[in-house]
């Protein structure tokens, strides 16, 4: 008799795989008395059966049912076979047609080939798919509980924290203060992440695969972008991708800080930059003679230096480090200047104390309009459309919060005691945003022979 045994743990947090050793040694001694010799084990550790993700070790199983060389199955019981409907039928199927007999460690044999057999495995297997469903729901109302109550979600220790997921980790949080500044002040994503691989900072991944297996993974722009954009950075509570309110552990950044970046990352307008972008005017400086922007030509060996062309006609190129040259002291002497803070005054700047109190009183509200729904006397129609009304407002006041924690460009030059020193110490992508703030660049043809630079040629409009 030909005899497969199937192993299956729903979780395993150490990878240790003791759950699924203790099955093994159970349905090995289970075909042992029966005098069944076992041609194979499948095993899927660490993997639910609600349907939910792929079995490989089940799917194997199956494939080996249906080519009639297996004649019996023995599992530890049957919920570590099938807990989901859809498995359920294509176990019964395939065992019914080739006659498979299901033999449980914890529970009885099974004769696929009889209808009482079948009606046993459907009955055991909608037990197990009921188990799950009440488990889920009662997960449920304890996670929507938790989050009300602004405790810390479980899972992986988020980076900023440590293992409480209440207290900073000081390199961590202090990473991401300054991540936040970077970003509000124009810099990219991806430059925080290279800043982050610099300084050794890991967020507790590991590599999987062939290349790298078992290493920390590196920063990128894409799993910075994640970091920066959750809530907890400004101590706010989420649930199910919704701000619940306030969250039970200091924030390392304040609400309109984080309001304000969210925002910014989120712009649709906000221009991806081409990889040229390294160099300080690609796509800043557009052509005079048809408004294009101008992209970073190649550097010229032997020349020695790199351009600025037209990204359409080529009615424009430009030698790149005269013209960098040029700009950079036009930002360093208009910076310079006494009036130079009168850049950085906001008049409108809003009340940020009142509007969180205001955010807080609104998402209370949508609460007591949930409860509300409940309530048979209560129009379903009427609660509905205070709750859209009670929402239009809370986007406002995020926006505003948002606005709020928009910081200047501009601020460290202008606040620096040597301009020029401070915009040296400047990445390329923050000087950028610096030129972009004060003016539009545009480079003109410099004429036919014309071999030295010509200042007048580029065109700087102050904004």
């Amino acid at each position: 008799m030909s005899v497969q045994v199937y192993l299956r743990q729903s979780y395993d947090r150490h990878g240790d795989e003791l759950a699924v050793d203790r099955q093994r040694g159970d349905c090995l001694d289970l075909a042992a008395r029966r005098g069944w010799t076992v041609t194979d084990v499948l095993v899927d550790n660490d993997t639910s059966a609600s349907g939910k993700v792929a079995r490989p070790g089940f799917e194997t199983l199956l494939t080996a049912l249906a080519g009639g060389a297996v004649t019996a199955v023995v599992a530890w019981s049957l919920d570590r076979l099938t807990r989901n409907r859809r498995d359920t039928v294509r176990l019964i199927e395939t065992c019914a047609a080739h006659r498979v007999t299901i033999a449980l460690v914890r529970g009885s044999d099974i004769d696929m080939a009889t209808p009482a057999g079948r009606m046993t495995a459907d009955i055991l297997a909608s037990v197990a798919r009921h188990e799950i469903e009440q488990k889920s729901d009662r997960q449920t109302a304890a996670y929507s509980q938790s989050a009300a109550a602004g405790k810390p979600p479980a899972g992986p220790v988020p980076f900023g924290f440590t293992a409480d997921r209440v207290t900073h980790h000081p390199e961590q949080a202090e990473a991401i203060s300054e991540a936040y500044s970077a970003i509000l002040a124009g810099a990219s994503l991806a430059g925080v992440a290279r800043d982050w691989n610099a300084r050794g900072l890991t967020s507790g991944r590991v590599r999987t695969g062939a290349v790298g297996n078992g290493t920390p993974s590196r920063w990128s722009g894409e799993t910075v972008r994640k970091v920066l954009t959750h809530p907890r950075n400004a101590g706010l509570r989420s649930y199910r991708g919704t701000i619940v309110g306030p969250g039970t552990w200091p924030p390392i950044v304040a609400e309109e800080t984080y309001h304000a970046t969210v925002a910014l990352l989120g712009d649709p307008s906000r221009r991806v930059a081409p990889p040229s972008a390294r160099r300080l005017l690609s796509g800043i400086a557009v052509c005079g003679v048809c408004g294009v922007p101008c992209n970073a030509g190649r550097t010229m060996p032997r020349a020695g230096y790199f351009s600025y062309r037209c990204r359409t006609a080529g009615h424009v190129a430009r030698r790149g480090d005269d013209v960098d040259e040029y700009v950079i002291a036009l930002v360093i002497e208009r910076l310079s200047r006494p009036d130079a803070a009168e850049l950085l005054h906001d008049r409108d700047k809003p009340d940020t104390e009142a509007l969180r109190a205001r955010e807080l009183t609104l998402r209370a509200r949508l609460d007591e309009l949930g409860t509300m729904l409940a309530d048979p006397d209560i129009p379903t129609a009427t609660v509905r459309a205070a709750a859209a009304t009670v929402r239009g407002e809370l986007a406002e006041v995020t926006e505003a919060l948002a606005d709020a924690g928009r910081v200047s460009v501009l601020g460290p030059l202008v606040d620096a005691d040597d301009v020029a020193q401070a915009w040296d110490g400047l990445g390329t992508d923050r000087q950028r945003a610096v030129i972009a703030t004060l003016m539009t660049v545009t480079l003109h043809p410099p004429g036919p022979g014309a071999r030295k630079f010509k200042p007048e040629t580029v065109q700087i409009d102050w904004r």
